[in-house]
């Protein structure tokens, strides 16, 4: 029943984002700063990206992955900065881009390297993976 929480959590929040990107690709908003106007289709195609890898991950298909933590600590301080540099937030233009990913990225900061999110199941294929069989 926690996994099942755990993984409900996950894509709830990825599945938010990734509709509302869809829904500003939709209607062709411009989501980069004005100075990075040639990157946004680009950047449409990162944001979904991270967001189905995640929902990939640790979603549809929990396995383990042996720097799995490490990759999501990674990618999330690189977007965190990315998002602050590249992203638009205009309050006007209901675009809140920045601020939304800005936030996503320091909670996964904080909850995927305690292994808060990893489920159950992941954690046994882990310790089997460690597991070490002596033969007499």
């Amino acid at each position: 029943m926690k996994d099942k929480i755990k993984r409900s959590i996950v894509i709830t929040i990825f599945g938010l984002f990734l509709l509302y990107l869809i829904w500003l690709i939709s209607q062709w908003t411009m989501i980069v700063q004005n100075q990075y106007a040639g990157r946004n289709i680009p950047m449409y195609i990162i944001l979904i990206a991270i967001c189905l890898y995640m929902v990939c991950l640790y979603w549809i298909y929990p396995i383990h992955v042996k720097f799995s933590r490490a990759t999501a600590l990674v990618i999330w301080l690189l977007f965190i900065v990315l998002s602050q540099v590249v992203l638009a937030n205009d309050g006007y233009s209901h675009i809140y881009i920045w601020d939304m990913f800005s936030v996503l990225g320091v909670l996964i900061l904080i909850l995927f390297p305690t292994n808060i999110l990893t489920t159950d199941k992941v954690k046994k294929q882990k310790a089997k993976k460690n597991e070490v069989i002596i033969e007499v």
